[in-house]
């Protein structure tokens, strides 16, 4: 699941008689929200070993691109994550599903 919004930013000018004017300023930075399958790629690639690298790039901070299929959004942050444990065996994760919250960057 991808969920992109846009919001545009107004500046209220008020007047002596009448209703306060509007000026348009630009835009915010655009959120977005995405819902991701974790699975084990290789028998290398665990889901445990694919959960650490989500979380070092959350922590390093980095501006990444992000590129879904062909289209590319831009460079945007790691803002914040959440991870739902799908499948544990022996208290290893078998699979994962992950919400990410990204921040564009600019």
């Amino acid at each position: 699941d991808l969920k992109v919004s846009r919001e545009q930013v107004y500046a209220e000018h008020k007047t002596l008689a009448g209703l306060p004017r509007l000026q348009h300023t630009g835009r915010n930075l655009d959120p977005i929200s995405l819902a991701v399958q974790i699975v084990p790629l290789t028998a290398v690639s665990t889901v445990g070993l694919r959960l650490r690298a989500l979380a070092a790039v959350a922590e390093s901070g980095d501006e990444l691109p992000l590129v879904i299929g062909l289209k590319y959004y831009g460079l945007f942050v790691l803002k914040s994550y959440e991870i739902t444990h799908r499948q544990l065996h022996h208290g290893v994760t078998l699979a994962a599903e992950a919400q990410l919250s990204l921040m564009e960057y600019h």
